[in-house]
């Protein structure tokens, strides 16, 4: 899924997308099913989402910033931190695990680990490179090249592009609220399996 080692070859547009409804699905279960909790997760990254074997996410480490010191909390989740939790006032709140969520999901999308990605005016967050790119007009080159599955889809890949750049405005107000961003993502289709497996090749020796 990063641009580090194999484990990207092994996850199409299909499954990535899965991935991202679980974590935004998570997410809203810690905000909505569980209301007494106003602690926001505060620490959400592509190691807390944890696999099983039908690549199902779960969300781990709930909370673990507020027990870090200021230094080891900033070194671990900078690419990560959303604007208003930059510097030693900065604290997490649930508009900035929306914005975690945004740049999670743009890793998910682009393949990239979202730390040093030289973007728009100086910006070194994935989101900033991403915008660039578009703004380019060349955005076929934001999504991951060694993601199957994509071929007819490309519709609904822009739609999730689009929610996570949303996740990801500098300016809380603008920035979407986790109910509005959930809305968003579980409105993207899902393609059928017999879809994704023709379109990774496992249908090409059907006539």
């Amino acid at each position: 899924m990063t641009d580090t080692g194999n484990r990207g070859s092994m996850l199409d547009w299909r499954k990535r997308l899965r991935i991202v409804k679980g974590a935004a699905r998570g997410l809203a279960h810690l905000y909505e099913e569980l209301p007494m909790l106003s602690v926001p997760h505060g620490h959400l990254k592509s190691s807390n989402v944890l696999l099983d074997g039908t690549f199902q996410p779960a969300l781990s480490d709930y909370a673990l910033v507020p027990v870090l010191t200021a230094t080891h909390a900033a070194q671990v989740m900078m690419a990560y931190k959303a604007p208003e939790c930059v510097g030693s006032h900065g604290k997490p709140s649930r508009k900035s695990d929306v914005w975690s969520l945004g740049i999670l999901t743009l890793e998910v999308l682009t393949g990239k680990f979202p730390a040093c990605r030289q973007g728009r005016q100086g910006t070194s967050d994935l989101a900033g490179w991403v915008n660039s790119v578009i703004t380019e007009e060349r955005t076929g080159e934001v999504f991951d090249k060694d993601m199957s599955g994509g071929k007819g889809n490309e519709e609904e890949m822009l739609k999730l592009l689009q929610v996570a750049l949303t996740c990801c405005e500098a300016d809380i107000d603008k920035r979407l609220d986790l109910k509005s961003a959930l809305a968003g993502i579980e409105e993207i289709r899902e393609p059928e399996p017999e879809s994704s497996s023709t379109l990774t090749g496992e249908g090409e020796s059907k006539s």
